[in-house]
């Protein structure tokens, strides 16, 4: 199990064996210290967004809906993935995602074990620093040393005013 201090786990649901999630970019308005808020962009209420933790060999779907004013997607950062699930619309086939719109990302987790992390890749430099980001972890189905692992995910942030 990993630990992501003060960001939640996202949930799935199982259909047909394959690993269903949900994110929703949306804006976020995020408290940094206790009575201290910043406004950015997040996925499911959260800068940075939930960790997804999956399983090598897992087939995933994560459903991406754009709850945002412009257009994103979902790079996910050092996976293994087919080209039009990479997210990186303006390189390869995979759509922008339009405001009001979603879209499927689905693949196998073909990688060991190890920790990634995703992020957006459209308006790169806006989108990422307002907080579009998040932790992948592929777990070791093997490991049973482990007492904890903790993901930290530092990232500077660009404030909306």
């Amino acid at each position: 199990m990993v630990i992501t201090p003060d960001i939640p786990i996202l949930k799935y649901n199982i259909r047909n064996g394959i690993k269903c999630f949900k994110l929703v970019a949306e804006p976020v308005n995020q408290e940094i210290l206790p009575g201290v808020f910043i406004k950015g962009w997040g996925y499911n209420g959260s800068i940075p967004g939930p960790t997804i933790q999956v399983y090598p060999g897992d087939y995933v779907n994560i459903r991406i809906i754009n709850h945002l004013p412009e257009a994103t997607s979902i790079h996910w950062h050092g996976l293994d993935v087919p080209n039009v699930m990479d997210g990186v619309p303006d390189v390869e086939p995979s759509p922008k995602i339009e405001p009001g719109y979603y879209f499927d990302y689905h693949f196998r987790i073909t990688n060991p074990p190890g920790t990634h992390m995703y992020h957006s890749h459209v308006n790169v430099a806006k989108q990422d620093m307002l907080g579009l980001l998040g932790g992948f972890v592929i777990l070791n189905p093997h490991e049973k040393n482990v007492n904890k692992d903790y993901l930290l995910l530092m990232q500077e942030w660009s404030l909306v005013g």
